[in-house]
């Protein structure tokens, strides 16, 4: 008989790991997530676990977290131990732009569907770029951007709306830190914490964005079970990462982040690779997507650049009007780059020309419908 158990229990184990996009996880089980999860109560989006992915990763660089909210930013530069308690104390609770930038890269990387830029390289190429507040991207500055990191995509958070409340208070955890204040506070019933977040995904070449979505996420109670992310090693975040879960507004920033990643998640699935030409020499053309994007193999239509269009009003890039002009075939993969050679095409492919996979994407799964879990 417990043998027979076993087996079933082994059964339905390999059943959950179908390759449904996320679970909901709590203490006790775990459910799938549906297509649309904007109606379900965001205590059930604290926590959760991605599903198994086997497609190509995209590769994304994260911006700067803006803060247009009417609460104040905080940002943690420098490592001097300065003891913000009594500013945190006078404003209320500030905004920890750069901790919730790096709950937004952890979460990135852990579903396993993107390969992140570093910070580190972010940081250079932004600091000779114009980029805007109200816009954040030019289009010269995009392109530019995409190009040095090699990045497909950018995604920038906008924190609209922040409210923690409720008041610090002796029982809170402000006090544990010295460098992130914490808002909100532990175990204390009735508090409440609100986070409007906009997520904007950008093409790193056009500098066109591709999709944005509102997110508006409210936790009603403090001290819900937030279990261990496998956070990366981000210094004195990973400290604050553990804390600022304990917290009604942080539990509420955790679940809006869960929430938008999962609907850029669904956008990436839905998307071909995609490379543009570095070189054609003969009947063989370069490619600047590598092995996380191509297999031997693969047939790509080639679309030669045609105009740039760019909207008057917003003087943002709505695409090119690009001419099909055949078909090649991936004969040679690396980290970096690929070589395919001419298929049906008919004269030589220009740099910057680009290539799009014909393979279809990954499936995605959903639930049927949203059963919380037990």
């Amino acid at each position: 008989m417990r043998l027979t158990i076993a087996a079933l229990l082994l059964i339905t184990s390999s059943v959950s790991l179908a390759d449904f996009l996320a679970y909901s996880v709590s203490e006790k089980g775990s459910a799938p997530l549906p297509e649309r999860i904007d109606k379900i109560n965001a205590k059930y989006l604290i926590n959760l676990e991605w599903g198994d992915f086997s497609g190509k990763r995209a590769r994304i660089a994260v911006l700067e977290v803006d803060n247009n909210s009417t609460t104040g930013t905080f940002k943690s530069t420098d490592s001097s131990g300065t003891d913000y308690k009594s500013e945190w104390s006078s404003s209320g609770g500030t905004v920890p732009v750069n901790g919730i930038e790096a709950i937004v890269t952890d979460t990135l990387h852990r579903s396993g569907r993107f390969r992140i830029v570093e910070r580190e390289a972010l940081d250079e190429v932004l600091g000779e770029q114009d980029l805007a507040a109200s816009g954040r991207i030019t289009r010269t500055s995009g392109a530019a951007t995409g190009q040095v990191l090699g990045a497909e995509l950018l995604l920038q958070v906008v924190i609209t709306d922040y409210e923690t409340g409720t008041s610090h208070s002796s029982g809170g955890v402000g006090g544990l830190f010295r460098k992130i204040p914490v808002v909100g506070g532990i175990g204390k019933k009735g508090a409440k914490g609100r986070v409007g977040l906009n997520f904007r995904l950008i093409d790193a070449t056009t500098s066109e964005v591709l999709r944005t979505k509102q997110v508006e996420s409210t936790i009603k109670e403090s001290g819900l079970t937030f279990e261990g992310s496998g956070l990366a090693d981000y210094g004195m975040m990973e400290g604050f990462m553990g804390d600022f879960a304990k917290t009604p507004i942080g539990q509420a920033v955790i679940a809006g982040i869960n929430m938008g990643i999962y609907d850029i998640a669904k956008q990436i699935g839905r998307r071909p690779a995609e490379g543009s030409v570095i070189k054609a020499d003969g009947t063989r053309v370069w490619l600047n997507i590598g092995d996380q994007g191509v297999n031997m193999g693969d047939r790509l239509s080639v679309m030669q650049k045609g105009e740039e269009l760019i909207d008057p009003d917003t003087g943002i890039s709505l695409g090119n009007s690009d001419t099909a002009m055949g078909d090649i075939e991936v004969i040679q993969v690396a980290e970096k780059y690929s070589i395919a050679q001419w298929v049906t095409l008919n004269s030589s492919p220009n740099r910057g020309d680009r290539g799009v996979s014909q393979a279809s994407p990954p499936s995605i799964e959903y639930a049927e419908s949203w059963r919380r879990p037990k």
